[in-house]
C-alpha cells in the first residue's frame, strides 16, 4: 500500500524515537512509557508512526532520552537531521531569525463550561484569524484559542492547542486530552473516557464537573500547545480579540 505524506512522516518519526528508545536502553515502548509515567497508548501510537508527534512529546522523549545518555534532540525526532536548518513549510515564513508556521485558528474552544461562539465571523478560508507558531508544523493542522479556566494548569486562556482538521475516531484517543465538537455543535477541550452507552463518551476536566455520555461529531488529539506569550497574529502583531 502507499504512504500518503502524512503518513510516511509519521512512520519516519515513529522509526527515529524507537531507534532512540533501544538506544537509551529500554526493552520496548511500554517499558519506556511505564518507567517515566507517560500515557502508554499516546507513545506506543507514537513510536508505531500511528499518531503525529507533537512539539511537546518531542522535547519530553528527547530531554529523557539524553539523561539516558542518547544524543538526541527533539528537532531530530521530529525531522531527522539535527544540522539542518528549520524547516519553513508550505504556509511558513521567516521573522527575523525565527522560523514560523502560519497555522489558521477556527474559534474559541472551550475548556470549561459552554461559551458563546455567536460572535465569531470566519472569513472565507474558515479562519477566525491566523497565527504563526515558532516551529513546523504537519499539513492539515488548525488551531482553536483557550477559554476557560477548567484544564488548568495544562491548558490556560489565551493558549491555543494544534490539532488535525481531519480529526480520528474518539475511540482512538481515550484517556488522552482532544478537541472535540459535541452533537449539539459546542467545542470542547477536554480528556475523553469511555461513556456508559455505547457510541457517547465522558468528558472530564482538570477543576470542573465531569460531563457524561456525550455524543461526539468530531475529534482530534493535540499536536502540541503553543502558550499565550508564545504566538502572535499572522500580519496584525497583536494577540488581541476581535
Amino acid at each position: 500500500m502507499i504512504q500518503s505524506g502524512e503518513n510516511r512522516v509519521r512512520a519516519a518519526q515513529g522509526e527515529r524515537l524507537r531507534q532512540a528508545r533501544i538506544a537509551a536502553g529500554y526493552r520496548s515502548a511500554r517499558d519506556a512509557a511505564l518507567q517515566n509515567a507517560w500515557p502508554e497508548s499516546s507513545y506506543r501510537a507514537h513510536e508505531a508512526g500511528t499518531r503525529t508527534i507533537g512539539q511537546d512529546d518531542a522535547e519530553r522523549y528527547a530531554a529523557r532520552f539524553r539523561r539516558d545518555g542518547v544524543g538526541v534532540t527533539a528537532k531530530g525526532l521530529l525531522f531527522g537531521d539535527d544540522d539542518a536548518p528549520e524547516p519553513v513549510a508550505e504556509g511558513g515564513h521567516e521573522v527575523g531569525h525565527v522560523v514560523g508556521q502560519i497555522v489558521g485558528v477556527k474559534g474559541l474552544i472551550s475548556a470549561g463550561g459552554l461559551i458563546d461562539t455567536g460572535d465569531e465571523q470566519p472569513g472565507p478560508d474558515g479562519d477566525l484569524f491566523r497565527i504563526t507558531v515558532p516551529f513546523p508544523v504537519p499539513h492539515g493542522t488548525i488551531a482553536f484559542r483557550v477559554a476557560g479556566l477548567s484544564m488548568y494548569p495544562k491548558y490556560e486562556p489565551d493558549d491555543v492547542v494544534l490539532c488535525a482538521e481531519a480529526g480520528e475516531s474518539p475511540d482512538r484517543l481515550l484517556d488522552l486530552y482532544a478537541a472535540v465538537t459535541t452533537a449539539e455543535g459546542q467545542r470542547f477541550l477536554k480528556k475523553i473516557l469511555r461513556g456508559s452507552q455505547r457510541g457517547s463518551y465522558h468528558l472530564e476536566s482538570h477543576n470542573a464537573p465531569l460531563m457524561p455520555d456525550r455524543r461526539l461529531v468530531w475529534a482530534s488529539g493535540i499536536i502540541s500547545t503553543v502558550h499565550a506569550q508564545a504566538w502572535s497574529r499572522f500580519c496584525a502583531g497583536s494577540k488581541s480579540g476581535g
